[in-house]
C-alpha cells in the first residue's frame, strides 16, 4: 500500500492567483505558475471556489486539440459529408438524406410525401405488408397512431389484413356500447 505524503495547504497568494488566472489559462499552464500543484489539485480547488473556464477559452482549447488531431491525421477531418439523396440502414429502416446538414427521413415516409404531400399531424406512413423496406406506393398507407399501434399489437401480428379490420371494428363497437351504457346509468 502506498503512503500519501504530507498535505500541502493552499496559501492566500496561491488562491488569489488561481482566482485571477483560472478562467483563461489551461491547467497545464497553471501547474507551471503554481509549483508543487497537480492538475487535479488545481481543478478541485477551483471547483471549491466555484470557478469555471470561460466559453472563449474552452472553444480555443477545443480548436487547438482539433488542429493537433488534423495534423496527426495528415490534415483529414473525418468522413466527407454524405450528399443529399444518400441512403443508409438504421435498424429495420432505410433512411434518406433530405437536406444539409444531416437531415434524414425514413425512405418509406419520403416516398409517400413525394407522391401525396406531407404526412398530417397524428398520422404515420405504414407498410401494408409490414415490410418498410418495400417502398412501393401500393404497399404504403396512411394510418392514425392508434390504428398503427393496434395493427402492430402482438396478438394480431400474424393475422391477415381483413381479419385485423374486423377485430378493429369489433373493438370500436364494444367501446361505443360501453359509452352508451355508462351514459344511461
Amino acid at each position: 500500500m502506498t503512503r500519501r505524503g504530507p498535505v500541502k495547504r493552499w496559501t492566500k497568494e496561491e488562491d488569489s492567483l488561481l482566482r485571477l488566472l483560472y478562467a483563461n489559462k489551461t491547467n497545464k499552464e497553471l501547474c507551471l505558475l503554481l509549483p508543487g500543484r497537480t492538475k487535479t489539485a488545481i481543478t478541485l480547488r477551483a471547483a471549491q471556489f466555484g470557478l469555471v473556464k470561460t466559453d472563449a477559452h474552452r472553444s480555443e482549447t477545443h480548436r487547438r486539440i482539433l488542429l493537433a488531431r488534423l495534423e496527426a491525421n495528415g490534415g483529414q477531418i473525418g468522413q466527407d459529408p454524405r450528399p443529399i439523396g444518400a441512403t443508409h440502414r438504421k435498424g429495420r429502416y432505410t433512411l434518406i438524406k433530405v437536406a444539409q446538414p444531416d437531415v434524414w427521413k425514413p425512405l418509406h415516409t419520403y416516398t409517400w410525401e413525394q407522391a401525396n404531400g406531407p404526412v398530417p399531424e397524428g398520422m404515420v406512413v405504414a407498410a401494408k405488408d409490414g415490410d418498410v423496406q418495400n417502398t412501393d406506393l401500393a404497399n404504403l398507407c396512411l394510418r392514425t397512431r392508434a390504428e398503427h399501434q393496434l395493427r402492430n399489437n402482438h396478438h394480431y401480428k400474424g393475422l391477415p389484413e381483413e381479419i385485423v379490420d374486423i377485430l378493429h371494428l369489433q373493438n370500436e363497437l364494444k367501446k361505443e356500447i360501453k359509452r352508451k351504457t355508462r351514459n344511461e346509468k
